[in-house]
């Protein structure tokens, strides 16, 4: 095995992170689109938001790129983020108004005999694409996934290794990339 910097394994860890995080947004789009009534729909679409956004709104030195979106999902990538930043990760009164949005959220109150009871409506004019969510993250892992496992197999450099549960190493000094650890993922 190589010894890598720390930024050779910060950029293993960004891109897998980003990986991991695409993958479980497309698993969250699937899951919308064959359960489009589900009790669970404001949740659901949150998380996919924040999951496909956190890559893009990580610190510096462990953000990826937006120059890695593929031409075809521009608008949809800038809309994701848009919306993460306004509906589903923070809540903002104004909309997009660059985008003829004047408001993305409202607070209504419905009273039935003389109770009141409020809720929130999201108003995306054009609704969610979950299709095209989904293929866009799946498109974006294949990418991610791709760049980290070229720094695992160049760090890993041939070498045999046993089966056994690995963290990635981020400690300041130059060391190998992976560490033995005690506990199992999840």
């Amino acid at each position: 095995m190589k010894k890598l910097t720390q930024d050779e394994r910060l950029e293993y860890w960004k891109y897998q992170c980003a990986a991991l995080s695409f993958i479980r947004a497309k698993e969250v789009a699937d899951y919308l689109i064959s359960n489009e009534n589900s009790s669970l729909i404001y949740q659901l679409i949150t998380s996919l938001y924040v999951l496909y956004g956190r890559p893009f709104k990580q610190r510096n030195k462990v953000r990826i790129s937006e120059d890695i979106v593929p031409q075809e999902y521009l608008t949809e990538h800038r809309l994701l983020l848009d919306l993460r930043d306004k509906m589903f990760a923070h809540i903002d009164t104004d909309g997009l108004p660059e985008k003829d949005i004047i408001q993305l959220s409202k607070i209504l109150i419905k009273v039935r005999n003389n109770i009141a009871m409020a809720g929130m409506a999201s108003l995306l004019p054009q609704g969610y694409n979950f299709e095209k969510i989904r293929d866009l993250c799946k498109s974006l892992y294949d990418i991610c996934d791709a760049k980290s496992q070229t720094i695992l197999i160049y760090a890993i450099d041939g070498s045999s290794v046993p089966d056994l549960t690995y963290e990635i190493d981020l400690s300041a000094e130059k060391v190998y990339l992976i560490k033995p650890v005690n506990y199992t993922l999840t």
